[in-house]
């Protein structure tokens, strides 16, 4: 009945004691450590292998506390949303979109990566019962109605992050990270992840700019789940008077990934496609030199393409708070501007008037593949393709301008 009152008490001084937003402040009192209480409290890192949804392709991270005295096993995940918020696909577009603290049953966590085929790595966290019991306050704190939603940012401030700087909240100490660090990109780090996902690779390299491909420090490489898990695997924990523990004391396969959750990279790449666009795009030119007249059909369709595209690089240019898309030099090439120019052509070509705006274009087009090669911004390979079969086609309308 005394260790029961004292548990009680106990509980109570932290709730009391921990200030409002659970983040940036201490979360247990002095008085805390002066209890000399059992708590049997628990937690580990769960790391989820990556998925085939486009949302999953960079895996997940969350963390599982477990009661030994309750039995009660919880695990704490800052990857949740609500995909029925109003505008909620224009405001994930725009940056604005809200991410939640949730608490959700093992089992159940388990069961719905189980379904998908991920796999799941659990590394259990080696905290005193004074960090587990600070941790514990800091997730409670932070789930409450009032604090659990965040603004997401995918590079800066996600869900493995999250989990990160609330661990090292907990922590008596400093947590070093003792992991050779790599010289690498962000940009470098995506495209590892998305090697048997290609067209999502263009789709992402088509809308994040220069931001990107500069070398990222340690800290920011850690928006990769999986990158996390391994800083931590090394990492130790460092007291006030120069004791060192490792901060991971057992590591496990919580749950085997299974054959399904393998992606097949599909044989219609994007290099593929786009080198098949530049041959067409040469073939074309070649037949318009010899009949003094250019495919206008083929040269509508490209340029539709081209302003669709710029439609959302253009938006998210202006308009967007993700980080990096503020910073995309192919904004120049893929804008709104060009569907206004396919529109343009259609109606020379049907009228029999000149193109006068072909000079324009050609000047724009070999802007661009000249700006590729001064920018520090690196260039998905079909980018370079789609550039020379816009260059290509701007020359032959230039020159029948000129020559009609």
């Amino acid at each position: 009945m005394q260790f029961i009152k004292r548990y009680i008490l106990l509980t109570a001084l932290v709730v009391m004691t921990f200030p409002l937003r659970g983040q940036g402040e201490e979360a247990v009192t002095d008085s805390l450590q002066e209890e000399n209480v059992h708590v049997n409290i628990r937690f580990s890192l769960l790391t989820c292998t990556p998925g085939t949804d486009a949302y999953a392709h960079f895996g997940h991270t969350a963390i599982l506390m477990v009661d030994d005295r309750t039995g009660k096993r919880e695990v704490y995940n800052y990857g949740c949303f609500d995909s029925s918020q109003k505008n909620f696909v224009l405001n994930f577009v725009k940056g604005d979109t809200n991410y939640m603290l949730e608490a959700e049953s093992e089992q159940f966590f388990l069961w719905r990566y189980g379904e998908n085929g991920n796999g799941v790595t659990e590394q259990r966290l080696n905290l005193t019962e004074e960090e587990a019991l600070r941790l514990k306050a800091i997730l409670e704190e932070n789930v409450r109605p009032e604090n659990q939603t965040y603004l997401y940012n995918w590079l800066y401030d996600n869900c493995t992050e999250r989990a990160r700087d609330v661990i090292e909240q907990a922590v008596k100490g400093k947590i070093v990270y003792e992991r050779k660090e790599r010289n690498v990109t962000a940009r470098e780090m995506l495209h590892e992840k998305l090697q048997n996902a290609p067209w999502l690779c263009l789709g992402i390299d088509l809308l994040l700019g220069e931001e990107i491909d500069t070398v990222i420090g340690r800290r920011t490489q850690m928006f990769i789940p999986d990158y996390y898990m391994s800083e931590i695997d090394s990492a130790t924990i460092v007291t006030a008077d120069g004791r060192r523990r490792p901060l991971v004391e057992a590591t496990s396969i919580k749950l085997e990934e299974s054959a399904r959750n393998q992606e097949t990279p599909s044989p219609l790449s994007p290099v593929v496609v786009f080198s098949a666009l530049l041959l067409a795009s040469v073939g074309l030119t070649v037949v318009d030199f010899k009949r003094r007249k250019n495919a206008v059909w083929f040269d509508v369709l490209l340029h539709t393409v081209q302003g669709l595209a710029g439609i959302v690089i253009a938006y998210l240019f202006f308009f967007s708070k993700h980080p990096a898309v503020d910073s995309n030099w192919q904004v120049v090439l893929f804008n709104p501007l060009a569907l206004c120019y396919a529109v343009w052509v259609a109606v020379c070509a049907m009228k029999g008037k000149k193109n006068r705006l072909a000079t324009v274009n050609l000047a724009v087009c070999m802007g661009f593949v000249i700006l590729m090669f001064i920018v520090r911004q690196s260039f998905h390979p079909a980018v370079y393709l789609m550039a020379l079969s816009l260059l290509t086609r701007s020359i032959v309308a230039c020159t029948m301008y000129y020559l009609r």
